[in-house]
């Protein structure tokens, strides 16, 4: 059984590799084109963590269509809503493949 154990992580060794994150903040004091430029650097990732400021009146919708745009909906996407002490919609999801991606 141990053998078949060694053998199986030896020749499937590459199966077992973590993904790479790209993380996504939306805050006060972004730039306009900062958030192009950040979501940009995503584009070989495989997971996608974005985090959008509530000082924005539209930020839970602004998160949605974010999600929509870039999350493989098909894959679980987990939300939070904000809290007292944490002002930030955020979303964890994997990053969709697109036919422009390499």
């Amino acid at each position: 059984m141990k053998l078949i154990v060694f053998c199986f992580l030896f020749f499937f060794q590459d199966l077992a590799q973590a993904g790479n994150w790209c993380k996504v903040v939306y805050n006060k004091d972004i730039t306009p084109g900062n958030l192009e430029e950040q979501i940009s650097k995503c584009r070989n990732s495989d997971n996608f963590f974005i985090a959008i400021h509530t000082s924005y009146n539209n930020s839970g919708h602004l998160l949605n269509s974010l999600i929509s745009e870039f999350c493989d909906l098909r894959k679980n996407v987990l939300k939070s809503e904000p809290r007292p002490r944490d002002p930030y919609f955020t979303a964890v999801c994997e990053f969709r493949k697109h036919f422009l991606r390499k």
